[in-house]
This record gives C-alpha cells, structure tokens and sequence, in this order.
C-alpha cells in the first residue's frame, strides 16, 4: 500500500535557468527515457552538482521527512506520457533541494551514462493521482533491494492509497546533454517544485 500526498509549491523554473547553467559551469546535465509496452513513457533530466563524483547514489538519508538537502543532485525533472499524451510531470529535485522523500538515484557516468537504480516520481497537486518508477518494487508490490525487479511504473491514488502496477519498462536509455540544453531541464513553464511521500508496505 502506498500513499503521496502532495505538498507542492508551484513555482516558474524558467527565471532559474540562467542560475542553473552559471553556478554549475562543470556540473552535467543527463536525460533519460523509459519505454513500455502499453503506449506509456516515462522520462526527465537531472542535473548533478559540480563536486558530484562520477559515480554516486542519491538518496534521502533518513527518509523520515521532506524536503531536504540533496548531496549529488542539483535538480530533477520527470513526466510520464501516454501515446504522446502528457500525463503528469514534476521537478522533484530544484536548486539542491529535493521535496520526495523517497527520491533514490544510483547513477554512473563511466564508461557512458548509465542508472542501476531509481525510484523517481511526479507531482501535481490538483490532481488525484501521481506516477512513480522504481527498480525496487515489484510488479506485486512487494519491495525489495533496488535492481531486483525492471523498471516498474506505478500510479499513486491518493484516495485509495493504493499504487497500481501500469507495465514494466522495455528499454531505458540515459543520455548526456550539451551544457546548452540544460535549458530544457527548465522549458516546460509551470513545472513546481513536489512534495510526495510513500509509505512502503
């Protein structure tokens, strides 16, 4: 059983911009893009910090309250489609500070840009219902070590606090983007900050 609920400030990202791409001059900035078999799409960027390793985790590290500071992760954006159509979308992740508590990343840029786990989802607080992916939980719903299961997709109900298994990913790609196209990360105007939580269970 899991359950959302949402705490999102609505902000315009585009007048940050400009800040994202001059205090990060060496950060990196990736997009990634996940396919399913049923019409759906679920995919985002994200930005990492300047001081962020190659190869790093990100993730709550009490998972007992949002938001807080992110340590690797400068920003992150995620919408999830349907046959084209834009479903939902959310930046979680805005100016180092991320507003879903269980946000999990575990990401490497060596040898090419690759993510071996996630949990990354998206907010909207006038709707009733939200999307998440995770590598974790199980088409079931059964939680286990992040790797352990595809990349799942989930939509939250927030009346019924329950999360319904949409389809399993069949394929995920992640890819640099030139310093130029982090604007993108920022184009969609309208996209706040989102606050979530999941209990696990």
């Amino acid at each position: 059983m899991s359950f959302r609920p949402t705490l999102r400030n609505r902000a315009l990202l585009a007048p940050a911009a400009a800040a994202l791409l001059t205090s990060g001059a060496s950060a990196a900035v990736y997009q990634y893009s996940l396919s399913f078999e049923n019409g759906f799409v679920a995919e985002g960027q994200f930005s990492t910090k300047a001081s962020a390793p190659a190869s790093f985790i990100e993730s709550n590290p009490t998972q007992t309250a949002a938001p807080y500071a992110t340590t690797y992760l400068e920003s992150q954006t995620m919408r999830v489609l349907q046959n084209g159509a834009v479903l939902d979308q959310s930046t979680t992740v805005f100016a180092g500070v991320c507003s879903d508590i269980y946000l999990y990343l575990d990401f490497s840029s060596v040898g090419g840009p690759a993510i071996a786990g996630m949990d990354l989802s998206t907010v909207d607080p006038e709707a009733t219902s939200y999307y998440f992916v995770s590598n974790s939980k199980d088409p079931s719903g059964a939680y286990g070590a992040y790797g352990s299961t595809g990349y799942n997709l989930f939509r939250s109900d927030v009346a019924t606090m329950q999360d319904v298994y949409i389809g399993t990913a069949t394929s995920l790609t992640v890819t640099a983007v030139p310093a130029p196209g982090a604007l993108t990360l920022l184009a969609a105007a309208g996209i706040g900050i989102g606050g979530s939580r999941r209990r696990r269970g």
